[in-house]
């Protein structure tokens, strides 16, 4: 009788578990608080996971065979250019503001109007693929100038496969922007995990047979995963494609006209990626893997915050604008900006004191070679600067678009774009800094851009408030270097006195003592200096403790 009571009663738990386990992927997030929280969380979870994969792919082949893991990298290329260029600028920039509108008028014509655009863009993607498909070869002598024979054929090869997965993310990018007009945002942001796990898998259980193709048909099998686990909620929400291309239909229209300027955009800083593709595979070997480490460590702060923050701002910005009220657009700005740099400047700062447990602990698999994580953790320390000005810059590039200005932020893109070209070609070899002089050049150019787009929002908008913001940003500044001069001695003093840190555990241990205490260090330091930003953050409790109180 107790049997039978128990097992009725696992029955209901796991029928109560699955019920409301479905109830929670598929329930609209209705606030942006909500939606904000689901992205950030999983985003950081899949960036965890991302670097983990990273972690077993150069713990298999960068020992054995690092000129395949080279060949491996750059196949991404291509395919990722012809991707971000004209599936990505078209579902950022037109595809879901159009959509939403649609969807709020007609149901109907909406679906009409989005299985439309995505026939004619997966038409347009197919034969650009076919195109890459048979002339790959080609394409990888011209993108991979420094490989060898062997390599350009092996690129070749896995840029095909890379392309066939591309399709896959084409569909499932716009059943995301779908999904997340409707509220849905937890089932397309669990799908870059199951992205991830799939590429990890492949490379544990079928390198030994495949060799570097394994991962390059685990990138094929997540990208199918990416598109599948959001295709059962897609159509759950009523969701019906019908094969139609009607350029005539006012919406295709209006996401071809404004794709057009945002593509563009987005092609500069692909040509940015190409040719620093292009100048990695003209060093030595495992130069361009090494590259796409620290890049990857490199891009986590930006987007994190300055990504996050600057979406979360631009309708508060946008509706100012709107308003014709410039001084409450300044206010949001300025405030907006303090904020960005007040959380960006401790983390970038016990990043570079940090750098080289990081990629050790990240990285530093038994087949990842000494030498080489010491080459990414100084490649990281050179991209110092871009992470600390590549953040602001996205809120800066957010706030021209506000203005109704597109145009500024893109010379302000083109003009930079040069000067990365000639100062990483003059440092890195006619200085001879290799891959280091190709970072420096990055981190200048993100500086310089940063400077020329903060100068001429001043010149736009002249005003008291500018003075305020740059002092309480110098306060920061400081903060942050004493904090990296804190910091610093307590790993020194950690590592020589107390830890063993050959070994991992010691290693995440002194990792974590010295953020912690770097952390605490900071706030205190910026309390003493009266950072009133600082105050914005700290204000948060009270409320959360008086909501607690009201409600009980």
């Amino acid at each position: 009788m107790k049997k039978t009571t128990t097992k009725k009663m696992k029955k209901t738990s796991f029928k109560w578990l699955f019920k409301n386990g479905k109830n929670a992927l598929q329930k609209p997030q209705n606030t942006i608080l909500s939606a904000a929280a689901v992205l950030a969380f999983t985003y950081l979870a899949s960036a965890i996971l991302g670097i983990f994969r990273n972690r077993v792919l150069y713990a298999q082949f960068f020992s054995k065979s690092v000129l395949e893991l080279d060949a491996y990298n750059a196949a991404f290329r291509l395919p990722d250019t012809v991707f971000r260029l004209l599936v990505t600028g078209a579902l950022s920039a037109s595809f879901i503001p159009v959509f939403s509108k649609y969807f709020h008028k007609n149901r109907k014509e909406s679906y009409r109007f989005a299985s439309s655009v995505v026939n004619i863009l997966f038409v347009s993607f197919f034969l650009i693929s076919l195109i890459i498909i048979i002339f790959a070869q080609p394409f990888s002598r011209l993108l991979a100038p420094g490989f060898t024979p062997d390599q350009v054929s092996l690129m070749a090869s896995l840029t095909r496969l890379m392309m066939l997965a591309q399709t896959f993310f084409l569909l499932s990018t716009f059943a995301t922007g779908i999904l997340q007009t409707r509220k849905r945002f937890l089932i397309p942001a669990l799908a870059p995990i199951a992205y991830n796990t799939a590429i990890i898998l492949s490379i544990i259980f079928l390198s030994k047979k495949f060799g570097i193709y394994a991962p390059a048909l685990g990138v094929i099998l997540g990208a199918a995963l990416h598109f599948l686990i959001q295709l059962p909620l897609l159509l759950q929400l009523g969701f019906k494609h019908s094969f139609i291309f009607s350029f005539k239909l006012s919406g295709v229209k209006e996401v071809i006209k404004l794709m057009l300027p945002r593509s563009l955009s987005l092609g500069l800083g692909e040509l940015e990626n190409t040719f620093a593709m292009i100048l990695a595979t003209s060093f030595i070997s495992g130069s361009l893997s090494i590259f796409n480490l620290s890049q990857q460590l490199m891009r986590l702060p930006t987007r994190l915050f300055g990504v996050a923050i600057g979406q979360a701002a631009l309708p508060s910005l946008s509706k100012a604008v709107a308003e014709n009220n410039l001084e409450k657009f300044l206010r949001l700005l300025t405030k907006t900006l303090s904020q960005t740099f007040f959380i960006s400047l401790p983390v970038v700062t016990l990043l570079l004191t940090l750098r080289l447990p990081v990629v050790r602990i990240a990285f530093g698999a038994k087949q990842f070679p000494w030498q080489a994580t010491l080459t990414t953790a100084n490649t990281l320390a050179f991209f110092v600067p871009a992470i600390i000005t590549q953040t602001p810059t996205q809120i800066l590039i957010r706030a021209f678009y506000a203005l109704h200005d597109t145009k500024t932020p893109f010379f302000v893109s083109l003009f930079s774009f040069f000067i990365n070209i000639l100062v990483s070609l003059f440092l890195s070899f006619h200085l001879g800094w290799g891959i280091l002089g190709l970072t420096a050049g990055i981190s200048i150019a993100s500086v310089v851009h940063f400077v020329l787009l903060q100068y001429l929002m001043t010149k736009r908008l002249p005003n008291t408030l500018w003075p305020q913001s740059f002092k309480k940003i110098s306060k920061m500044l400081f903060s942050s270097l004493c904090t990296l001069a804190f910091s610093w001695s307590i790993m020194r003093f950690l590592d020589a006195y107390l830890l063993n840190t050959t070994r991992t555990i010691p290693l995440i241990i002194l990792t974590s003592l010295v953020a912690l205490a770097g952390l605490i260090f900071y706030l205190l330091l910026s309390h003493l200096l009266s950072v009133s930003v600082l105050s914005d953050f700290l204000n948060l409790i009270p409320l959360k403790k008086k909501k607690t109180q009201s409600s009980l």
